[in-house]
Order: structure tokens, then sequence, then C-alpha cells
């Protein structure tokens, strides 16, 4: 066994909830397994010999051969793992049971702040106990998430679900993804639920961002006025955001080498397009910090509205953002309305509350 440092995740909450609604599988083990035994397949151009495994205070390794892998071991819980090899810049985050688990990973090459470099995707999961637990979640959150009366439909679920997994780290990737990244229920709400946690089973990333998010659900939440700043454009002129007042604004976080962001792009290019004859603009902030690549891509996007450079990433840290996208909805009197929303609900929110001029 070989004692490594474990790589941090860079620019992204480790595990993404809903980002991983296709990832789990429900051909899951039924088999009380004494013992793991995870069998990874690595998909890409590797130049790495070994694979690294990491929970709890246990790091492990083992050689890679043909692109595959195995690890074996005992867990006495049921723990957030991460696998990783070590060029990567991420550390694919799984949860890891005593079952035989199948993983299928890729690895891909990214340009992010002027360079290339290496990142991982689990793009599959099969066997482990815990898919099952997932799959129950994710299942429920896709079919009824568009439905009017969601938030009061995911409180009842998650009242059941938190009551039955307490102990199970997901529990508290759940509570620390709705405080965090994905604002649907109130800080009461949220309060409730996490009290039915298990505390001492959850990660101390989870119960972390929990709290970032609740502390700043209290300062950046819905109802509340949006952080004033002043920021560069591609021209280098500094740009106000009291500029925009009297507007709907969308202010969406995003950077040249993060995908899913360059992925939203023709989305927020129809809601401009969409909504030009109206009281509403679109700013998009990014958090990069070669301004070369930065333009590069706004061009590239044929980005058509206002762009702004949060280079030293002060703005991003005030207001506690940790993964992007991330976006907010700022009515015309300067409050919050919406967070971290999809481009259908906030074409809803927009045709509801806009006229044209």
């Amino acid at each position: 066994m070989i004692k490594i440092k474990l790589k941090p995740v860079k620019w992204a909450l480790s595990f993404s909830i809903l980002a991983a609604a296709t990832l789990y599988s429900q051909n899951t083990s039924k088999n009380n397994l004494k013992m793991y035994k995870i069998h990874g397949s690595i998909k890409g151009d590797i130049t790495d010999n070994f694979a690294y495994l990491y929970y709890n205070n246990v790091e492990d390794s083992v050689k890679i051969v043909n692109n595959n892998f195995e690890f074996k071991g005992i867990s006495i819980d049921t723990v957030s793992a991460q696998v990783y090899i070590k060029s990567a810049e991420n550390a694919p985050q799984f949860y890891l049971d005593n079952n035989n688990i199948e993983m299928q990973i890729s690895v891909n090459k990214v340009h992010k702040d002027g360079k290339s470099v290496e990142t991982m995707h689990i793009d599959e999961i099969k066997g482990s106990r815990s898919s099952q637990i997932q799959t129950e979640y994710l299942n429920f959150y896709k079919l009824n998430s568009e439905k009017k009366d969601f938030n009061k439909l995911l409180y009842s679920k998650l009242t059941v679900f938190l009551k039955k997994h307490r102990s199970h780290p997901f529990s508290g990737a759940i509570m620390a993804e709705l405080a965090m990244v994905n604002p649907i229920l109130g800080k009461k709400e949220l309060n409730t639920l996490y009290a039915l946690l298990d505390i001492t089973k959850q990660t101390e990333q989870d119960l972390k961002f929990f709290k970032k998010g609740m502390d700043r659900l209290g300062t950046y939440g819905v109802g509340k006025p949006f952080i004033d700043f002043a920021l560069p454009d591609q021209n280098g002129s500094l740009v106000d955001f009291k500029t925009f007042n009297g507007k709907f604004i969308l202010v969406d976080f995003w950077a040249s080498w993060c995908g899913p962001c360059r992925k939203k792009s023709p989305e927020l290019i129809a809601l401009k397009q969409q909504f030009a004859g109206v009281n509403f603009e679109i700013v998009g902030i990014s958090i990069d910090k070669n301004k070369e690549q930065w333009t590069a891509a706004i061009a590239k996007d044929k980005l058509d509205w206002v762009n702004l450079l949060d280079q030293e990433q002060k703005i991003k840290n005030s207001i506690g953002i940790e993964n992007i996208p991330y976006n907010y909805l700022i009515d015309d009197k300067g409050i919050i309305i919406g967070i971290n929303l999809s481009a259908t609900e906030i074409e809803k929110i927009l045709s509801a509350n806009t006229k044209k001029t």
C-alpha cells in the first residue's frame, strides 16, 4: 500500500447529485458481502501506471493493466470514497460499500487557464447498495421536478427518505446540494430536514457545504438584495452593477474551461433573443484567470451580452459560490427572485413579470 496525498476537487462540488442523474444503474447486488471488490475500466489515453483509492483514513493503490484496475478490502460502514490517477486534475467521488462494484471511467483533456489538464469522470457504476438508494431519489426528482408544487413534494419525500437513510452519506450530500447548489427549499425546511441526519456518518465536506449554503441563503437568498460590485469588461472598462438598476438581470457565473457552462450558452442566447423587447439583461461573470482564453470563448460562443471578468474571483468568493455554472435572477428592484435556475424556469418567471417596451 502506497501512501499518497489526496488531490482536491478544484472547481466544483466533488459530487453533484443532479449531474449524476444518469450515472447510477438500478442493477444492484443483493448479496451482503463481507468485503468490497472494485473493478474499474478506464476509457481514454493515460500515462499513469497506478490507480488510487481514498476513503476515511484509508489510502490504497493498485497497478493499472490494459486500462483496468481492481481494489479489494473491507469497509465497516458505507463511506464516501474517491478514485483517481495522479495526472488528473480531479478525483471523482462515489459511495463504497461491501459489494462487487463495476466502475466505468473516462479520462479527457480540457483547456484551463491556458494549459491542458486531464479530468476524470465516472460514467457508470454498478453493484453497490448505494446505487439503489441514489436511483430511488434521482428517479423521484426527474419525475416530479417540473411540477408546480415540487418544493412541497420534495420536502415530503425527503422527510421519509432521510429518516430511512439517515446514516447514509448520500443523505448529507442531498442536504449540501439543496443548501449550496439547488436552493429549492427554504431555510426553515432545510434545518428541519438536517435534524433528521446522523451527522456522525456524513462527510466533513458535505456538512461544511451545508453550513456555508445556509449562511449564504441568509445573505443572498431569494428575497434579498444582490451584491453591489464593479468589474472590467473585455475592453478593460469598469462596469458598475448599478448601471442595470430597473431591469430584470440574469447574472451568470461561468468560465471558458467549464464544459457544462459552455453547453448552456445556446440556451442563454435563446433567452436573450426571446426577451429582447423587454427590460431584461444578461450579465456574464467569468472566473477565468486567463483573459485571452475568456475573450476567445466569448467570441466563439457568440455571447452577445455584458461580459465581465472576476479574475481574482472576489465576487464569487464574497457570495460563496463553490461550483459553476451558477446564476441569480434579479428583479427590476434589485431583489433576488431565483437562484441557479434552468432556462425553462427563467423563461416562466420573465414571461409572468415582464412586458414588451
